[in-house]
């Protein structure tokens, strides 16, 4: 017998919450880009973080458990210290400046593109942005208020999203 598929559930529990509201406008948009054939996720940025987390870690793990007793490895410690912190510096300004708002990147019919979404805090308005990657140039944006694509209950109306995503990538595709 095969598995019936659940319909998913886009659901904000608190939709005046910018972080929560976010998040579940980026599932539903990673989720509708992905399910059209032409489109394949780009794992770029991720693949960056997990190399650099790696070398961060690498980092830690000889900190604690070189073999060189304190007094005689002041000065590896310092180094490791150093390292630490200016790797996790690059990190986040990698997180800040490069990925920014982008919550997926994705390559369509041999372009890369990114949808990004930035919902600033005590504003009902949410800008959803499809970029041109590598050189983050913006393609096609609009402004939503969170009102109208939430109802009272915190489910996200899935026709005016995926209309606003076709309408947006549309216009980046054009260009």
């Amino acid at each position: 017998m095969a598995k019936e598929k659940k319909n998913k559930v886009y659901r904000s529990e608190n939709r005046f919450d910018p972080y929560t509201t976010r998040d579940v406008i980026a599932k539903f948009i990673t989720d509708e880009i992905l399910s059209k054939p032409q489109n394949k996720e780009n794992h770029k940025f991720a693949n960056f973080k997990c190399l650099f987390g790696i070398l961060i870690t690498f980092n830690v793990i000889f900190s604690h458990f070189h073999y060189i007793p304190y007094p005689e490895d002041y000065y590896i410690l310092c180094v490791c210290v150093f390292i630490y912190y200016t790797s996790t510096y690059v990190y986040q300004r990698y997180e800040q400046k490069v990925e920014g708002d982008i919550f997926i990147a994705f390559n369509q019919n041999s372009k890369t593109l990114g949808f990004g979404a930035e919902f600033p805090l005590y504003q009902p308005i949410i800008t959803l942005t499809v970029y041109d990657l590598p050189n983050r140039g913006k393609l096609s944006q609009t402004q939503i208020n969170v009102g109208d694509i939430f109802d009272e209950k915190g489910y996200i109306v899935e026709s005016k999203v995926r209309q606003i995503t076709n309408q947006l990538l549309d216009e980046a595709t054009k260009k």
